[in-house]
């Protein structure tokens, strides 16, 4: 793996870790769903933090794909099935990220259409998917750190 490669992915966690800091504490600040859809502040929030942590993670995983020397995909939503095959993720990992660009997608070109109970949901349940993807990533940089 190139240095500059490394480098780029380690910056990307670093801003993923903020992101999901983030995201932990609004999880607990926000009672119920009930207080997350009357509050703007937290909806607001909740929908960029995830944004961020979205691009972040999409970010690093197109950084895999140059690093694999994997063909770009023609749908971005590819990536994920890719670096599955090259085993670069785990097949848990994998399936829970797959739909991960198009819930990216909706939060930034689709604003208008956001479904606030989905962003809830979001927050609740799949943010330890972020805590596990950073897991594998870090190990699986540590396998080939060395590999050029």
């Amino acid at each position: 793996m190139t240095q500059i490669t490394c480098q780029r992915i380690f910056e990307k966690i670093q801003l993923l870790d903020e992101y999901i800091f983030y995201l932990e504490k609004l999880k607990v600040e926000i009672k119920n769903e009930q207080q997350f859809l009357d509050d703007f502040h937290f909806f607001g929030l909740t929908e960029r933090y995830l944004q961020l942590t979205c691009q972040s993670i999409i970010d690093i995983l197109d950084l895999l794909i140059i690093e694999e020397k994997i063909e770009k995909p023609e749908e971005r939503r590819e990536i994920v099935s890719l670096l599955f095959n090259k085993k670069v993720l785990s097949e848990n990992l994998a399936s829970r990220l797959e739909g991960l660009v198009g819930f990216r997608n909706i939060l930034v070109h689709e604003y208008g259409k956001i479904d606030r109970k989905r962003v809830y949901e979001f927050l609740v349940e799949r943010t330890e998917d972020f805590q596990v993807f950073k897991k594998e990533i870090l190990s699986w940089l540590k396998m080939n750190k060395n590999k050029d």
